[in-house]
């Protein structure tokens, strides 16, 4: 799908009771204020992977893959990745979940994890 805008958002539930319910509600939420979802993966994860692929955050998430597998997606919008932060307190406060720090390291998020994905799918 083609990107509308330059920001894209890395949004990542993890493994929980809900987390496909919550990806559709996330979509929902995106597409009412105007975001596109661009791409959506379910992979599972190695703590290798999520040191690779989350870097900075990575210690904080290694727990929660072994819970089973993530479920990934990118939205894309000018303001989708503040967008994204502000529904992640407001909406999903209980739910673990990894949001594109900031629009300048967004598109840097997006590729290291849709890449891992892709080459998961090839193995």
């Amino acid at each position: 799908r083609r990107k509308g805008s330059e920001e894209s958002c890395l949004f990542v539930f993890f493994a929980g009771e809900y987390s496909t319910a919550n990806a559709r509600k996330l979509i929902d939420e995106a597409t009412a204020n105007g975001f596109v979802l661009i791409q959506t993966k379910e992979v599972s994860m190695r703590p290798e992977d999520v040191k690779r692929v989350f870097q900075n955050s990575a210690d904080d998430l290694v727990e929660w893959i072994s819970k089973g597998p993530v479920i990934a997606l990118e939205l894309n919008g000018d303001g989708v990745v503040e967008a994204c932060k502000k529904v992640a307190n407001e909406v999903f406060s209980g739910t673990k979940v990894f949001v594109s720090d900031n629009k300048n390291t967004s598109s840097r998020d997006v590729d290291s994890f849709f890449n891992f994905a892709d080459m998961q799918m090839g193995l």
